[in-house]
């Protein structure tokens, strides 16, 4: 928990801040799914999860579960060796009693059922396509790093770490698909620079009759004042999962004070609001008109 880089602030505040962010998921996760277990999944042992955080998981029924991080482990540290942790997660959890499985980072939104994405896992292994092309810098470099690894320029999706959902079945056939890749790079001493997503988008690829983008579901909203790609989509043609990276540190604390920790969900115009995404705070503005006069110059 401590390695994780989308976050400002170290040590203990940063702990904290994903314990909220956390918070917010599951809470409304539980609010629109109460018929399904819902869970922290961690390395970091619930005796070191304050008290304020384990009784809003008590209160809501939420599951701690303790998974130790065994397994997709690469030797040294780089910057997302954490998110590899997911992959982990994902090989314990397909083994388990559950008839299908979702996992999702904890700077997301539920604002609905999850009805529909369960029926979807019936058929199909449901994975992010960010919409990253060929005139997208982070996607071309992905592909650099995948024609190093394979040897041959491969033009595959990139698809997202933030969601997976399959039945059980069809998530014990990819994390496994996904551990061939993971022992084939550490056989060639390789190592990405897009974590999980290098090893999530060439799985797919070997798999991709079988995957299907989830983007109907779910949509990762740059909300920053410096880079903002938003769609409607929250409200019109409305996605059940809201990914927020920009609002780690601002939206997601303000929705976990204001409403989560005493109890409450907010109605959607505040979500959204509070989300920046009906609205450019006036703040932003400035910094904008700010950051593209000095661009100029």
């Amino acid at each position: 928990m401590n390695s994780g880089v989308n976050v400002s602030i170290k040590g203990k505040g940063k702990i904290e801040i994903y314990l909220k962010n956390a918070c917010v998921a599951l809470i409304s996760a539980k609010y629109y799914n109460p018929d399904s277990d819902v869970a922290l999944v961690t390395n970091f042992g619930r005796w070191n999860i304050p008290e304020e955080f384990l009784s809003i998981f008590d209160k809501w029924e939420i599951k701690v579960m303790e998974i130790p991080f065994d397994q997709f482990r690469f030797q040294g540290s780089y910057t997302w060796a954490l998110a590899f942790y997911k992959l982990c997660v994902l090989k314990k959890l397909s083994c388990m009693k559950y008839e299908s499985i979702c996992y999702m980072d904890t700077d997301v939104y539920i604002q609905g059922s999850f009805d529909a994405i369960w029926t979807e896992c019936r058929q199909n292994i449901m994975l992010y396509d960010i919409n990253h092309g060929l005139n997208t810098r982070d996607y071309v470099l992905l592909c650099d790093e995948i024609e190093s690894y394979c040897g041959q320029r491969k033009l595959i999706t990139h698809y997202g770490g933030e969601f997976f959902a399959a039945s059980a079945e069809n998530a014990k056939a990819f994390v496994d698909t996904c551990e061939q890749v993971y022992y084939e790079m550490l056989q060639k001493n390789f190592i990405t620079t897009k974590g999980d997503e290098f090893i999530l988008s060439l799985a797919a690829n070997e798999m991709r009759e079988s995957i299907k983008n989830a983007g109907a579901y779910i949509y990762r909203f740059w909300t920053g004042a410096g880079f903002r790609l938003i769609s409607t989509c929250y409200e019109y043609n409305r996605i059940t999962i809201l990914h927020l990276p920009a609002e780690k540190e601002q939206g997601m604390l303000k929705i976990y004070d204001k409403y989560i920790k005493i109890g409450k969900i907010p109605v959607d115009e505040k979500v959204w609001k509070t989300f920046r995404l009906n609205r450019i705070p006036f703040l932003d503005k400035i910094k904008k008109m700010l950051r593209n006069t000095i661009m100029k110059k």
